[in-house]
């Protein structure tokens, strides 16, 4: 049986009588759950975040402090390899985490929105595309187009809705693969796709954060 993952939870300012809605945040490779909890702040004060922490340590190699949801390594071609059977476990372990964690602030997975970044947002894919977890909403930024996670495509509800971003200048993951995620929900699936690239790295830049507060405010 998994071990539940930890999980780092933000209640709204005070002055909020009561949390509605949840965002639930999963960060990027090397990184770990204080990471994207600033953007909570910025986008939706008012909704509680929910922060999940990637269950492998990389302080051994070199990175302290960080966390993966899967291994990466190089593959022949200079690209990167990732752990599939690493991936879909990480996957399968939030869908089983993620109600546990929204029972603990009284709020329901139609209430909630996944906000994931570069590995969290591919896992953000496979929670909507895999597990069919009804959501309220997936906005995953820098992703990388998995074949495996990208499955089920008739089984999104219509008019789900969907934000997606990806930096021109992105030295990871290149922005093409933004671009077919982007063709993949346009062409594979019903949902209402809101797409923002701009110029930047390997990052959520300004452009992507002013959608970001409308998008969740239409939420």
């Amino acid at each position: 049986m998994r071990e539940p993952l930890s999980f780092v939870v933000l209640p709204p300012a005070s002055d909020v009588p009561r949390a509605e809605h949840a965002m639930i945040l999963l960060h990027g490779y090397g990184a770990n759950a204080q990471d994207l909890l600033p953007l909570r702040d910025v986008i939706a004060p008012s909704w509680t975040a929910i922060a999940f922490e990637a269950p492998i340590d990389l302080g051994p190699m070199g990175m302290p402090g960080g966390r993966a949801w899967f291994h990466l390594s190089p593959d022949p071609s200079g690209g990167i390899a990732y752990d599939l059977e690493g991936a879909m476990e990480a996957v399968a372990s939030l869908a089983n985490t993620i109600p546990q964690a929204l029972d603990q602030v009284n709020l329901n997975i139609d209430q909630s929105v996944v906000l994931g970044f570069s590995q969290g947002a591919m896992l953000g894919h496979g929670l909507v595309l895999h597990q069919q977890l009804q959501l309220r909403g997936l906005a995953a930024c820098s992703g990388r187009l998995v074949p495996e996670l990208f499955a089920h495509g008739q089984d999104v509800p219509e008019s789900f809705p969907v934000f997606l971003s990806h930096g021109t200048l992105d030295e990871l993951i290149p922005v093409t693969s933004g671009q077919a995620i982007r063709q993949f929900y346009d062409s594979e699936t019903k949902a209402d796709v809101t797409w923002c690239e701009e110029p930047i790295g390997h990052g959520i830049g300004p452009q992507a954060v002013s959608m970001l507060q409308t998008w969740f405010g239409q939420r």
